[in-house]
């Protein structure tokens, strides 16, 4: 008896963590993934229920399939973000295939697809058309590409693709408001943000900020809600952050980058004009990358991978002539009791006249055992 409520207790708990991964799995796949919605008809305008509906993405040649119901509607839940050529048929109707329709993170796209009748024309290709507003929900969304992320300027340094929230209204600049690393969304705190790396999340629990920073290059795309946003994403009341990763597709693909800021695409500020200099001193900030990905399966699987270098080489300019001691006034700390020595040589290292070319104090000198003083 005791051997079969065991077995019985183990089948329950092996449903129960299955029905919980199912769970993950849509939950997680609302976050990565956008919706394509849409009414099939004919050329009088009337609906044609029960027509197949296909969407293929153009990259990676995967398929999803639906079928419209008596109202002629068609929905597709969760497909990954890119570009989709959506094709419909039904009996006595020619097929129609809409080419490089794209469908965009977090968003409801909207699509009807009309049929004509079938003659002499057995199939009919649209393309160029344009992109529909999503009008199922009431949320403020802005979408960033990849060329977006690539070419803005303020997706390259600081917070990355995050920066390009910036760019959207009721959104500032922390400055003072409080605690939080990140834009402020609706007048709150930026603490009240929310960040997500493929619908993983990515908030630091110390500083209530992202806490892993994705080269922009490596984004797919980078969406930026708020407003009513979906119970899906809860966490936080203010802005929802999410990225998706690229991905491979069915060709080898890849690039290499460079960031380059360096001292002599600047002009000479006071602050360094007044410490003697008449060029810049250093400042070389280099951030390197490359990216390949492309097939394991064709149409199945597929793999992509980025690697970056940022090494910086920086000279601190300081804001202001600096008073050090005299030689007396050496002589005095060296010899006051309890003063250390090493104290007393990195003073003496600081005295610069301003018509030297580099600061002693810019490069401290290593520490060395007192007894070779």
């Amino acid at each position: 008896m005791n051997q079969r409520y065991r077995r019985l207790g183990t089948l329950l708990c092996l449903v129960a963590l299955m029905l919980g991964l199912v769970a993950v799995v849509q939950v997680s796949a609302q976050v990565i993934s956008g919706d394509l919605v849409g009414t099939v008809l004919d050329n009088s305008g009337a609906v044609v229920p029960g027509a197949s509906v296909e969407a293929a993405n153009a990259d990676t040649g995967v398929k999803y399939k639906a079928t419209a119901n008596e109202a002629g509607e068609y929905r597709f839940t969760n497909l990954p973000v890119g570009t989709y050529n959506v094709s419909a048929s039904a009996a006595n109707f020619a097929i129609t295939t809409v080419n490089a329709f794209k469908v965009e993170l977090n968003k409801t796209s909207t699509l009807q697809i009309t049929l004509e009748i079938k003659g002499t024309i057995a199939t009919v290709e649209v393309s160029g058309l344009a992109q529909a507003l999503d009008t199922t929900t009431a949320q403020l969304s802005n979408t960033f590409e990849e060329k977006q992320m690539a070419d803005l300027p303020t997706a390259s340094v600081g917070l990355g693709v995050l920066n390009l929230s910036l760019l959207s209204s009721g959104v500032a600049s922390s400055g003072g408001i409080g605690a939080g690393t990140g834009p402020s969304v609706g007048g709150q705190r930026p603490r009240n943000n929310n960040f997500t790396i493929e619908g993983v999340d990515n908030n630091s629990k110390s500083v209530t900020g992202p806490l892993v920073f994705v080269p922009n290059d490596a984004v797919a795309e980078f969406s930026f809600l708020q407003n009513q946003f979906s119970p899906d994403f809860g966490h936080s009341s203010g802005g929802q952050f999410n990225q998706v990763i690229k991905s491979g597709t069915n060709s080898y693909h890849g690039m290499a980058y460079l960031y380059n800021e360096n001292r002599n695409y600047d002009a000479v500020d006071q602050s360094t004009k007044n410490n003697g200099f008449t060029s810049n001193q250093r400042f070389d900030n280099n951030r390197m990358g490359g990216q390949f990905g492309g097939p394991i399966l064709k149409n199945k699987l597929f793999f992509f991978g980025n690697l970056e270098y940022n090494p910086t080489g920086v000279a601190t300019v300081l804001g202001s002539p600096i008073c050090t001691p005299t030689a007396a006034g050496y002589a005095a700390l060296a010899g006051a009791p309890g003063s250390p020595r090493r104290t007393c040589r990195f003073y003496r290292s600081m005295r610069w006249h301003p018509r030297r070319k580099t600061p002693p104090a810019l490069a401290v000198p290593r520490e060395r055992p007192v007894s070779r003083l």
